[in-house]
């Protein structure tokens, strides 16, 4: 499976917080890990979302980039497509 990334970053007064969204989406299902750093040190590293259904993988990225939006983070990394990438929806 291919795999795109999702960097989004937010700075408060107590931390810089980074959160990574690796996504392998196909036509076989998919699989997405995120990795959450708090001033450069792993707090979490998950793969919250698997499964054999690739429009629910589709659906989980946009909802997650939604409610990172809602939490104040800012996306800093959106990779184009490549071999066979998740497609980002049109903005």
């Amino acid at each position: 499976m291919p795999i795109t990334t999702e960097v989004y970053r937010r700075e408060t007064p107590q931390a810089v917080e980074t959160t990574t969204v690796m996504a392998s989406i196909d036509d076989e299902g998919a699989e997405i890990r995120v990795i959450h750093e708090r001033d450069g040190n792993v707090i979490s590293d998950s793969i919250p979302h698997w499964g054999e259904d690739p429009t629910a993988g589709h659906r989980w990225v946009d909802e997650h980039r939604e409610a990172r939006i809602a939490e104040g983070y800012r996306l800093i990394e959106e990779p184009g497509e490549s071999q066979g990438a998740v497609r980002r929806p049109p903005r």
